[in-house]
């Protein structure tokens, strides 16, 4: 029997460990003898965009560093290229950088995609509107806190992007890399703040895109600041849904209205169609407040909230010749088309994520200590409509047991997808004044996680049961039955199936990373990090339609682990360095509760899946020169040690199991700077990433119908890994030059390639063979002119207008093609946005 899957996300976690060290650190800053309040001098906020050709500072390492001299593959993306690129968000993001990627289905799947990093990642895209089950192979930081969830980059200093496993620094989690969004922090003395609007035209949409955005900087005085952010944004649908049944609420019980009151056996729906479908509306707010008493002291409490609301996907179906609805000869549907989709309901989502951190630190003269305490709230629903995918399957060998016999005309199928996490962190830092005239530099430090994950995935077919209540029915429906043995048996809610599942991780973790400085030009690391984990995973499971309940029953795993790194660098001339890396990263493992009995039993073998680890080797050159030119070039070989695979299993249940090893091996490059004429500045970059499995895997798995069959779930070595692509390329071309007094034009053009992405690894749920995307290519341009404060750009995404499959669809050709739903690029978007700064 094949079924869809979800879970979500709940804790609550005490503060006692992370008020001790703040006290600990508030006590050692009291302590130290008084200094004149510090005055930070206030930004030119309006000043011309930044050029390309400065020397770039990083703080990868918690501590200061020139770009150039971090050893490793680091980017660094400033606000005015996240503004060039038009990024707005972490899928953004990955778009417009190579080496980086992610599943982009929209906002509505932010609980279950990643970023993916060197292409470690072995999950396929997400089948099921849920969350991801294994930790994220890239660690997300905002500042010094872990964050997942969804929210737009507002007010950023800057992106940076570290690649390769980060284990010893940044933790479990960060197996391939890790992502630094580090915010604009608040200002000592300084009255300051900007406005923004834009409005554009989207195209296929008939309602236009907008945003507006505000950032207040406020001194409190000379030793508080107070930096006050906001932004709203609209992102207009620009698909139109075809044969919606209006319903009598909402939600996933929500029933089809009958157009035909006196008859509820044969009655049918009432249809409706729905232009610019898939919109999303999002909103996301930062207050931020710096208290720097004396100079060697600082606090920052930072509060971020997030929400993001919308409506279906960009999802398409060009492939359905139109025709009579499979459920209802009454409703003729029409023809496929570029932005056209077919859904039986709305599917409305929502996200609403907090972020509450607090950052201590404190001067110590030889060292910095600091402490940054952390808590973050996510939550998220989705309604997702999967009547055509149920009754694709297997020619509707399982459509009598939910749709009753005959087929209910206005039968639903829907899924309701409900998430949340509670996350405490706590890390304290001391890392020493860095330099090259001194012979060693430390980092130590101590970090610890207590998370609550908790989930519900509820299945109904409203309406159902109560049709054949109306139709006498006397037993339950199944596959060639006739009345009366075509009763739908769901509980009172008409819900059919639901699973409740709670996980609880718990990571504490010590860690130190120690640097010699061997001669003048020559540094050697070496970092090590050891891990004490604890995990829990229950899950309730039933199932009313085949009589199946299986109460909570915890699963646990613990796991301990020493990773290192080692890094040795040369400046072989000024400004000029060569690495070599070694470095690891390591995810904890866990437990699935899956089924073991009935007709949903998985095998023994899928309850629990083991700690994966990588190895990275490493080496590159780096380099700044006095003209401007910043460039890195890197190559990578990556060996990967029982990567998790998270999937839809062949019978709908949702496990993560490993696989036995694999390996990524390639190529970085960028290169950046001003060309002959004055005010032309280029950045060059590109990703090479050839990630397979290098063994075979294989383990028995339910086949749908409650039989256990060796070998259904299995992978071959020389597979691509999925997720992301083999080749991406990235150019920005950018001209600034005055063009009349006090008038400064900026003209930006750029544009990303990705090669094709394979969806996934084994056969699950509806699947029989692995798809891929098509390759990938969009270009942008902007055109700002600045007048003293005030500053107008006129800009175009997608300039060409070009569509690609981004996701193709998981069920193939069944149905009429009705399960033919394509995930696309957003159309072209051309509009003005007008800013002032004060």
């Amino acid at each position: 029997m094949n079924k869809s899957i979800h879970a979500g996300l709940c804790s609550t976690t005490p503060l006692s460990i992370g008020s001790l060290l703040a006290a600990a650190i508030l006590a050692s800053a009291a302590m130290a003898p008084a200094a004149a309040s510090a005055q930070t001098a206030p930004a030119t906020e309006a000043a011309a965009p930044p050029s390309e050709t400065h020397e770039i500072v990083v703080t990868a390492s918690r501590r200061e560093q020139r770009l150039e001299s971090v050893p490793y593959s680091i980017s660094v993306v400033d606000a005015s290229k996240l503004a060039g690129a038009g990024v707005t968000d972490l899928a953004s993001l990955t778009q417009s950088l190579p080496g980086l990627s992610m599943y982009d289905a929209g906002a509505r799947l932010a609980g279950a995609t990643v970023p993916i990093i060197r292409g470690i990642n072995a999950t396929g895209e997400p089948t099921r509107g849920f969350r991801n089950f294994e930790q994220s192979p890239v660690g997300v930081y905002i500042g010094n806190s872990p964050v997942e969830g969804y929210i737009q980059l507002d007010d950023i200093k800057q992106v940076e992007v570290l690649r390769g496993p980060q284990g010893t620094l940044y933790g479990a989690g960060s197996l391939g890399g890790a992502l630094r969004i580090l915010p604009n922090a608040p200002q000592l003395g300084a009255l300051t703040g900007s406005i923004e609007a834009s409005v554009g035209a989207v195209s296929h949409a008939d309602d236009p895109s907008y945003t507006v955005s505000g950032v207040l900087n406020i001194p409190l005085g000379k030793t508080l600041a107070l930096r006050v952010t906001g932004k709203y944004a609209r992102d207009p649908g620009f698909v139109t849904a075809y044969g919606l049944l209006k319903t009598n609420g909402t939600g996933v019980t929500a029933s089809p209205v009958l157009a035909d009151p006196s008859d509820p056996v044969n009655s049918p729906g009432v249809y409706y169609n729905k232009k610019d479908w898939n919109y999303q509306d999002s909103l996301t707010t930062r207050a931020a407040l710096l208290w720097q008493p004396i100079d060697t002291f600082k606090a920052e409490f930072a509060f971020l909230h997030a929400y993001v609301k919308g409506d279906g996907g960009p999802n398409v179906n060009t492939d359905f010749a139109g025709g009579a609805s499979p459920f209802d000869a009454n409703e003729t549907l029409p023809a496929g088309g570029k932005y056209s989709d077919y859904t039986r309901i709305d599917e409305p989502f929502s996200r609403n994520t907090n972020l509450a951190s607090l950052d201590l630190s404190y001067d110590a003269g030889f060292a910095t200590l600091s402490s940054t305490s952390s808590i973050q709230t996510t939550t998220g629903e989705t309604l997702e409509d999967d009547t055509y995918a149920l009754a694709g399957i297997a020619n509707g060998g399982y459509l009598a047991y939910y749709a009753g016999v005959p087929t209910n005309p206005r039968f639903i199928y829907d899924q309701e997808f409900d998430d949340h996490a509670h996350t405490f962190t706590q890390e304290v830092r001391l890392v020493s004044k860095g330099g090259p005239d001194k012979p060693f530099d430390f980092s130590i430090g101590a970090f610890y996680e207590n998370q609550t994950r908790t989930g519900a995935w509820t299945i109904a077919v409203p309406g159902s049961p109560e049709r054949s209540a109306a139709q006498g029915c006397t037993s339950q429906a199944y596959t060639g039955a006739t009345a009366p043995a075509c009763q739908v048996i769901a509980n009172p809610q008409d819900i059919n199936f639901q699973q409740i599942d709670t996980q609880r991780f718990t990571d504490f973790s010590v860690y130190g990373e120690l640097t010699w400085h061997i001669a003048p030009h020559v540094q050697a690391t070496g970092g090590v990090r050891h891990f004490s984990q604890w995990f829990t995973d229950a899950q309730s499971y039933e199932d009313y339609t085949f009589g199946t309940d299986i109460p909570a029953s915890p699963h646990r795993s613990t796991a301990g682990k020493f990773v290192g790194k080692a890094d040795l660098s040369y400046e072989y001339a000024p400004s000029q360095f060569v690495y070599a890396l070694w470095s690891q990263g390591f995810r904890r493992g866990g437990a699935n509760s899956v089924p073991l009995t009935g007709i949903f039993q998985e095998s023994p073998l899928l309850a629990s899946y083991k700690p994966d680890e990588t190895n990275n080797f490493e080496g590159g050159f780096k380099g700044h020169f006095g003209n401007g030119v910043n460039y890195s070039i890197d190559g990578f070989y990556i060996k990967w040690k029982n990567p998790q695979i998270a999937s839809s299993l062949p019978s709908g249940n949702l496990a993560v199991y490993n696989a036995n090893s694999a390996t990524s091996k390639g190529f970085e490059a960028e290169i950046s700077g001003p060309l002959p004429l004055r005010g032309l500045t280029y950045s060059l970059s590109t990703a090479f990433a050839d990630a397979r499995l290098t063994s075979d895997f294989s383990y028995p798995a339910n086949n749908g119908s409650g039989v256990i069959v060796p070998g259904l779930v299995s992978g071959t070595s020389g597979q691509q890994l999925p997720g992301s692509p083999k080749f991406s390329a990235g150019a920005n071309l950018q001209y600034s030059a005055p063009i009349a007094q006090g008038y400064r034009m900026t003209l930006i053009l750029n544009g990303n390639y990705r090669s094709t992405v394979a969806m996934g690894l084994a056969s699950s749920l509806g699947t029989t063979s692995v798809q891929r995307s098509t390759d990938y290519a969009v270009v942008n341009a902007s055109a700002e002119i600045r007048h003293g404060a005030w500053r107008a750009t006129l800009y175009a995404k997608n300039l060409i207008n070009s569509q690609w499959v981004l996701v193709p669809p998981t069920q193939m050709n069944e149905l009429n093609n009705l399960t033919n739903e394509y995930t696309v690029n957003r159309p072209r978007e051309v509009g003005l946005r007008l800013g002032y700064t004060f």
